[in-house]
């Protein structure tokens, strides 16, 4: 352990507390107390204004104790467990199901962790296509349910949620409990996500699987899989549609695989057909194909391979998904630095929009030594009507790529700058191409760094919560028919500091202070807006979703130049098209009214209709709840396409209309497939084989573990703990005691000899 002592004097100048303390202490002197009191009396004054001197002499000096001390890092090791139905099939252990075989390993791996809580700190999840919270039991412990529930599994997006719900702790090792299966995929993030994020922040993943290996030769079987549930494209755009084939026991035998598409009442027709071959006898082999959107509207897809002899089960031989073909739209081009929740929230404001198409990626701020980032070289195609930069260093993009921006901007595009600690001038745009596209002023400044050790740079960022406020009438800011509405949202966690405005530069948002927070300027024939906020997403957080949506919405229109762009938008949302059968489907029904419009929800009527496979209707209720219209579709079992229409009318007013379209699976894939997945639990962890990960025997886990927590152990880590003289309430109201105890004092004396 290791202590130190510093100053910190009031002015930053210890020579002007020096000498105010000085003359305070000569004037004490000098200026005795009267001099009709007895000698003893007179000492007792004097010193007791000398001790009040000295009182404030320490208080302006600030005096503060560092103290350093090395501690031993503790093994963060997260365990996921297989919570999903396919976990009651045989195990590789005579007389054991997979889930018993399962409970036995973790509770041997509980009481293994529980003896070392000294050295571990274990984070248990349970997962099926999402992850549980983590459960205590009435006795303080660890906990797991009694049998398997999970109709589905979606390893990636379990993964992905796992990892990324401890931000800001570094997790030693990811332990992954179960059979392989995955039944269900999640269109906004998948496996290759969630092993990239796990890569990034150098976890290994250990992995643990139960069932049995041999069962992949027993039988044939061919699956498509990891199809995306819908897709989005502009009429007369090319799209790819991409899934896998997974080809069990056909070993160098052709499978065809049809892409198949179905107009609402039209024929199905076969748009294109590819062969695959396995190269092993448990293979995956992707499968892509392309295809020309012709007229809006909704089509239903369909990948279909051909069932080969022997095969027993079929009902996994084919998967189908929604196709929305939209007549031309906007393209958004969103580039980012970092992963947090304000990415997220943007991706699903912009993506609910049925006219703006999202293109997006990540550059990692991790990754500078390989800058500039080959994946923003998609900015050069200028395929994009807005580009949003959030958090991205100017060294990221590269001169070539700023220099094509300032280019487009100047053409006619649009461009959107968020603030974080690697935007405008802390990013090093300043003398940049974009420094003269940018409507504020810009200081060239040092890359700032992240992270608990280095502090904020104050000159260049707000470190506190920020409100926010409307100056102008602007199509940027109008949320709803007053201006009230910005005193109701949250506070922003801290903004850039921008160091002035250009001329050009419209200020559109302040903070409750006046710093200036939204600039609007034109450019060229092109449209910029320098956001300094990146913590929107707390709209959302707090109840305000659907304001943060059109909050987007009208910033990407208005970059755009299509401001009036459809006044009046009716939209109908399920989070995914696909459902197992009995499983709760919850729908979203709302309306964007822009330009300035305003609807009273108050007088809004939905109609909201439900079409079986059979064609009989149903009425569905809608309701509205913290300020988002929506409702639960009654249990659905039978099998088939349904459809969902919504139609809303403000009064005698007929407002607009808006379908959708969703399937109920002929299947339950947790049950109809007895299959462990061996070899994809191998491919996840060779993925992360570099930091360690691995498949093992689950009676090896604990000798894994230990090596984890043997390693953890030689890491060591330096804690500082600061304390400032004031800068408590302990500290402060014992000064303020002291001093005000004896000024006190000071006056009683004086008072009692007859001074006052």
């Amino acid at each position: 352990m290791i202590q130190g002592w510093s100053l910190d004097p009031i002015f930053n100048s210890l020579t002007g507390v020096v000498v105010i303390w000085f003359v305070l202490l000569m004037a004490m002197i000098l200026i005795r107390p009267y001099r009709n009191l007895q000698a003893n009396r007179r000492r007792i004054l004097l010193v007791l204004r000398i001790v009040l001197v000295l009182i404030l002499g320490i208080v302006m000096l600030r005096p503060g104790r560092t103290v350093s001390e090395t501690l031993t890092r503790k093994a963060a090791v997260m365990v996921l467990t297989d919570e999903t139905e396919s976990m009651q099939q045989p195990s590789a252990v005579d007389t054991l199901t997979r889930w018993q075989h399962q409970t036995r390993v973790w509770q041997n791996t509980a009481e293994f962790l529980q003896d070392r809580s000294d050295l571990v700190l274990p984070k248990w999840f349970g997962y099926t296509d999402h992850i549980s919270k983590q459960r205590w039991d009435d006795s303080q412990q660890w906990t797991m349910p009694d049998e398997p529930v999970g109709e589905t599994t979606d390893l990636g997006a379990s993964l992905y949620e796992a990892v990324t719900s401890e931000p800001g702790q570094q997790i030693h090792a990811v332990v992954l409990m179960g059979d392989g299966r995955q039944t269900a995929y999640r269109s906004d993030v998948d496996i290759r996500q969630a092993i990239d994020e796990l890569r990034r922040r150098g976890i290994p993943l250990i992995g643990i699987p139960f069932g049995r290996e041999g069962d992949v030769q027993q039988s044939k079987d061919i699956a498509i899989e990891q199809l995306p549930q819908q897709f989005r494209v502009f009429s007369g755009n090319d799209i790819e549609i991409n899934a896998i084939a997974r080809l069990r026991a056909v070993l160098s035998e052709p499978v065809q695989v049809q892409l198949k598409m179905t107009p609402t009442n039209g024929e199905t027709q076969i748009v294109q057909t590819v062969d695959v071959t396995a190269t092993e006898t448990d293979d995956i082999q992707p499968v892509q194909f392309t295809l020309t959107a012709g007229e809006p509207g909704t089509y239903m897809l369909e990948v279909v391979a051909n069932s080969v002899d022997g095969e027993v089960l079929l009902a996994n031989n084919r998967q189908t998904a929604y196709l929305t073909v939209l007549e031309g739209g906007l393209r958004v081009l969103y580039l980012y630095g970092n992963r947090l929740g304000e990415q997220l929230e943007m991706r699903r404001s912009l993506a609910s929009s049925p006219d703006i198409e999202l293109s997006e990626s990540y550059l990692r701020h991790l990754s500078s030594k390989n800058w500039p980032d080959p994946r923003a070289n998609v900015i050069a195609d200028q395929q994009f009507d807005v580009l949003i930069l959030e958090d991205v260093h100017a060294d990221a993009l590269g001169e070539e790529n700023l220099q094509a921006v300032a280019q487009a901007i100047e053409d006619g595009k649009g461009l959107m700058m968020l603030g974080g600690f690697y935007s405008f001038g802390p990013g090093a745009y300043k003398d940049s191409p974009l420094d003269a596209v940018l409507p504020i002023e810009m200081e060239i400044f040092e890359r700032q760094e992240v992270g608990a050790a280095f502090p904020v740079r104050m000159a260049f960022h707000i470190d506190r919560e920020v409100a926010m406020r409307s100056t102008v009438d602007h199509p940027l800011t109008k949320l709803g028919s007053t201006a009230e509405i910005w005193q109701q949202l949250p506070p922003l966690e801290g903004a850039n500091l921008f160091q002035g405005v250009k001329e050009t530069g419209e200020i559109i948002l302040t903070s409750d202070r006046d710093e200036p927070l939204m600039v609007a300027s034109q450019y060229g024939l092109g449209r910029v807006v320098a956001f300094a906020g990146d913590t929107t997403w707390r709209w959302a957080r707090h109840g305000h979703a659907e304001t943060l949506r059109r909050f987007w919405r009208q910033n990407i229109l208005w970059l755009a130049r299509r401001e009036n762009l459809q006044q009046r938008d009716v939209w109908l949302q399920l989070d995914q098209r696909r459902f197992v059968p009995g499983g709760e489907i919850e729908f979203k029904v709302g309306v964007d009214i822009l330009g300035g419009e305003e609807l009273d929800p108050s007088n809004l009527v939905w109609q909201v209709i439900l079409k079986d496979p059979t064609e009989n209707t149903q009425p569905i209720t809608a309701s509205r709840q913290s300020g988002i219209w929506g409702g639960v579709l009654p249990a659905l079992d039978q099998p088939g396409e349904y459809q969902l229409q919504a139609e809303v009318t403000d009064g005698a007013t007929q407002v607009g209309q808006a379908v959708v379209n969703f399937q109920i699976l002929d299947m339950q894939p947790e049950r109809n497939n007895s299959l462990a997945d061996f070899q994809q639990f191998n491919r996840l962890a060779e993925m992360t084989a570099e930091h360690g990960g691995r498949v093992v025997e689950p009676k090896e886990l604990n000798t894994v573990l230990q090596e984890i927590i043997d390693e953890a152990s030689d890491e060591e880590v330096e804690i500082q703990m600061s304390w400032q003289l004031g800068a408590t309430q302990t500290s402060a109201w014992v000064l303020m005691l002291i001093f005000s105890s004896l000024f006190t004092l000071d006056w009683s004396l004086r008072k009692r000899w007859g001074l006052v």
